[in-house]
């Protein structure tokens, strides 16, 4: 298989789609289902409601026999039905979402309605069906309530355990391990000289992945030699069991420079190239591979290209679905290269996209504030007011 280089960012997306791993399913419970991939279609297994049941305290009536005097002859209660058919010229006490009973056709709110001992006088006519909800009118027995490959919003649990289920099958959430390179890293909290950096890609990429549903099982950082290279991608790959991941990604070392030793890494190891580089600032140096069921991103070193280009490679690879169609306009004009295309770091608001005020591949403030990743196409001029496609950063 030829490598793809400089590929497009629709193609990149496509690509990353494409490969992302097929992941086991496995039962999780529904109150932890939030965030996670459904491997199944969740259908109803009854109609919701299961009864004709009112929508508003009031009285159970005949819609017919509205207005006028009606005897009170008992009460149904959310979870008490009244257990009695409704008598002609008679009303019943119901709560919302308690059931009809037999023989009501509508229900006459508490404040179209005055209590005389036995005697409840509704003083407004109610037309037949007025605050009834209907059996199955929510979602009938055996309807789709969610379908395969859907992940979960926290929003969504309430209605995944209205369906009676107490566990839904969803694909096991993908395994991720990190790898920092770079002799010019130093830890969080350290102090750094004039030519260091913190190393600030691992935790900042691990956390996009969690937050794409991804659970991080290593975070491993190496210096700019070959063979600890190979011997730290080595044991990423080759982890036993659970520790094994389906996707690696190496911030850092993907270029062809003399010290950019991931690919010659991972080609010793196996690994196939299937693309090099995107045609878009600031993820150009991206790398994808594969060796059997596992999938390596490679992303550039510099903290603020390495997160856009995980946003956009990263997320898909774990299962995310593509949500760049979502437009807006810029609010002002970015800087654009024909033949190129732009992936700029803005602030939504209501007037459009804002970009951030330095762009640069190792502007790590960019990140800060930005809420939306804006994609200037190779053929559009980025000029302020002109519409483009984002995604949602989150």
């Amino acid at each position: 298989m030829s490598v793809r280089r400089g590929i497009g960012v629709q193609e990149a997306l496509d690509l990353a789609h494409g490969l992302a791993p097929e992941l086991p399913a496995e039962p999780v419970p529904v109150p932890e289902a939030a965030g996670r991939v459904l491997a199944e279609d969740v259908r109803a297994g009854r109609d919701l409601p299961a009864h004709a049941g009112s929508a508003m305290d009031g009285w159970a009536v005949r819609a017919a026999e509205t207005p006028g005097p009606l005897t009170i002859t008992g009460e149904s209660a959310a979870g008490l039905p009244a257990g009695v058919a409704l008598a002609p010229g008679c009303a019943v006490a119901v709560s919302t979402g308690a059931s009809l009973p037999e023989g009501a056709d509508a229900v006459a709110r508490r404040e179209i309605a005055r209590v005389d001992g036995t005697t409840v006088v509704v003083t407004e006519a109610v037309a037949p069906g007025r605050d009834v909800r209907r059996r199955g009118e929510t979602i009938r027995e055996g309807e789709l309530l969610l379908g395969r490959g859907h992940r979960v919003a926290p929003h969504e649990v309430a209605a995944l355990g209205a369906m009676g289920r107490a566990e839904v099958l969803c694909a096991r959430r993908p395994r991720v391990a990190i790898l920092a390179t770079g002799a010019e890293l130093v830890a969080l909290g350290a102090p750094a000289g004039p030519d260091e950096v913190h190393d600030s890609n691992r935790d900042g990429l691990a956390a996009q992945a969690v937050a794409a549903g991804a659970l991080v099982l290593a975070l491993v950082t190496v210096g700019d030699d070959l063979e600890d290279t190979v011997a730290a991608l080595a044991a990423l790959l080759d982890a036993p069991g659970d520790g094994r991941p389906d996707v690696v990604v190496t911030a850092g070392g993907i270029s062809a420079g003399d010290h950019d030793l991931v690919r010659p890494a991972l080609e010793r190891l196996g690994v196939e190239e299937i693309a090099r580089g995107v045609r878009a600032r600031p993820v150009h140096p991206t790398y994808l591979g594969r060796r059997g069921d596992q999938v390596v991103l490679g992303l550039p070193g510099n903290p603020a290209s390495a997160a856009v280009a995980f946003h956009l490679l990263g997320r898909p690879l774990l299962g995310a679905r593509n949500d760049w169609w979502h437009r807006a306009p810029l609010t002002a004009p970015a800087g654009t290269r024909p033949g190129r295309a732009e992936l700029l770091r803005c602030v939504e608001g209501p007037e459009g996209l804002t970009p951030r005020p330095d762009q640069g591949p190792h502007a790590v403030t960019s990140l800060s504030g930005a809420t939306a990743l804006a994609w200037v196409g190779e053929d559009e001029d980025g000029s302020a007011g002109s519409l483009v496609r984002f995604s949602r950063l989150a």
